[in-house]
This record gives C-alpha cells, structure tokens and sequence, in this order.
C-alpha cells in the first residue's frame, strides 16, 4: 500500500494536496499516461490522503497519508469500508453498465467512517458506451464528499464529456534517477535486469513480472525464435504462442519482437517493401489493444501477423 506521493508524479500530489487543504478539492480526478509508470499507484496515495485522519508531510512536497491511523490501517489491510477500487472483470473485454451503476450508487451513500467516500477506477478507458455514459451522469451531479479518482492509459478514448468533468493530471514516464530507484528495489536476476532496462522506457511497471523467472525464461526463448524470423520455423512458433500467450504480458512480447526486426533490417529495400514492413511493424504494436478492442483470438492473430513479416521481410531482402 503507497502512501506516498508515486516516484515521478510527486507535481499531481501536490496539486492534489493543495487543493484538499484549501478545501476546493475537485470531486473527479483522472490521472492518463502510459501503463506501467504508476499512475494506479499514484491514485491510491491520493485516496489514501482523502481518507486519512492524521496527515503528514509539508507544504512543498505535498501532504501524504500517516499510514497509522484507523482509516490508514484500514486501507491497507483492504476492509475500508468507504472504499472501492473498480477494475475490468476478469475474461471481460468492457467496464460494464452494472458496475459503473454499482459505484455511483456507493458513491451517493453517506461515509460510513465518515462523510467521505472514495473509488479508483483502474482502466477506465475500457468502459462501454453504456458505463460512460452512466458514469457521466454522476460526474454531472455528484454527491457531497464523493470522490472518484480514475486512472486511464488512453485518453483519448474516453469521450470529451467525460474528459472535460475532471480534472486533469498527466503522469510521464519516469526519468533515468526515479526509474533506477524502482529497478533497484525489485528482484531481477542479472540476464532480466539487462532485459528490463532495454525495454522498460521509464515504465517499471511494465518489466516488473520480469523477476518470474518463467517469464524471462519465455522471453528469451522467444528472442532466440526471432533472430532470423524468415527462416523461423512456424511449428516452433507455433508451439511457444500456445505455451506462453497466457503467462507473458502481450505488450512485453511485441516490444521484444519489434527489437529483433529494428535489430535484422538494414534499412534497405524498395519504397514499398519499407512501407510494407513499417505498417506490419505498427500491426504489430497495436496487436495487445486490437485483441482486446475487439475480443481477437490473441493466437492466430499474431501468428498471421508474423507470417506476413517473413514475407514483408523477404521482399526487403529481395529488393
């Protein structure tokens, strides 16, 4: 449990802390960036000093909850009862329509502790149209005390109603010094340690199931898979989708992919064949969000995918 500001969105805190002890705290917040750089962390610390009866901390760097008091022990121990952390169902593609009412309806209820109430709502983003457009209601007349504090990876994909009802805190992905800090606090063995810091890009989130050893162990098979994807054999690509789709993050697989085929193309070619293989490329990037956006079968979609970078690929050589 993260009492204090995030490493790197310590500016969003203050705000956040500023605004809390002039009391004109906004009642919705909604923190956007890239996954994996501690947005959901940073959210929790704001929910934390909403609920907390005994503030710490100081003027400049923000206000930040004691992590002693009841509320505090209660919130970590998770059994607050004036807190809700709203997440996408498991298998479920959507937020859906009953959960966003579930909130609101939380949310109109008086404090149990007190008059404060409090949710984050991870992955907002994946709301239906039906959930944001409940959710928009209840931005629209929201109850005193009520706090909703959403953490989006997309923007862009809420709509602009729902944007322009909160107030907005844009988390960056972190520096060299803070994300030094965080990969040093995490168990990596030296060959994950190397993979994390090739392909974090200031998102320690991103990297930290490399400390699974299975994980890493997966990936390195699949670096090996990809060293001469052309003349890869397609059983054995096959074979590592069905093992591993399941256990490794899908963004974590297409970054390591995209290495290799930055790494094995010389930048030669025909006009046409590179712009074949920068659209298969940008495919492959939008590969994770496609499966979920649209509910693919994650297996043979990237498997068609790298069927036609070996023919792109080919082409690039031949020209």
């Amino acid at each position: 449990m993260n009492f204090k500001p995030a490493l790197g969105h310590e500016a969003i805190h203050v705000r956040f802390s500023k605004a809390l002890e002039e009391q004109r705290l906004h009642h919705a917040w909604l923190l956007y960036g890239m996954k994996g750089i501690g947005k959901a962390c940073e959210a929790m610390a704001m929910a934390a000093l909403y609920l907390c009866e005994h503030r710490n901390g100081s003027e400049q760097q923000g206000a930040h909850a004691c992590g002693e008091c009841h509320g505090c022990c209660m919130l970590k121990a998770g059994s607050h009862p004036d807190f809700i952390m709203l997440e996408r169902l498991e298998k479920k593609r959507d937020i859906t329509v009953d959960q966003i009412r579930e909130v609101l309806s939380f949310l109109s209820l008086t404090g149990m502790q007190s008059e404060k109430r409090v949710v984050v709502l991870n992955d907002a983003e994946m709301m239906n149209l039906q959930a944001a457009n409940a959710l928009l209601k209840g931005l629209e007349e929201p109850s005193g005390g009520s706090l909703l504090l959403m953490v989006c990876h997309d923007l862009m994909r809420l709509p602009a109603t729902i944007r322009s009802r909160c107030m907005l805190g844009h988390c960056a992905p972190l520096g060299d010094t803070h994300m030094n800090h965080v990969l040093a606090g995490m168990e990596f063995s030296d060959v994950a340690k190397k993979m994390a810091v090739e392909i974090a890009g200031g998102r320690p989130g991103h990297v930290a199931c490399l400390q699974d050893h299975k994980v890493v162990d997966g990936l390195l098979q699949w670096q090996a898979l990809l060293k001469d994807v052309q003349r890869a054999d397609v059983g054995d690509l096959q074979n590592w989708l069905d093992t591993h789709l399941t256990m490794i993050p899908h963004e974590l697989i297409i970054d390591v992919a995209l290495q290799e085929i930055q790494s094995q193309w010389d930048g030669t070619g025909s006009f046409t064949s590179r712009e074949s293989l920068l659209k298969t490329m940008w495919s492959l990037a939008a590969w994770p969000k496609e499966v979920v956006r649209h509910s693919l079968r994650a297996g043979p979609a990237l498997m068609a995918l790298l069927l036609e970078l070996r023919l792109v690929l080919k082409s690039c050589a031949v020209a």
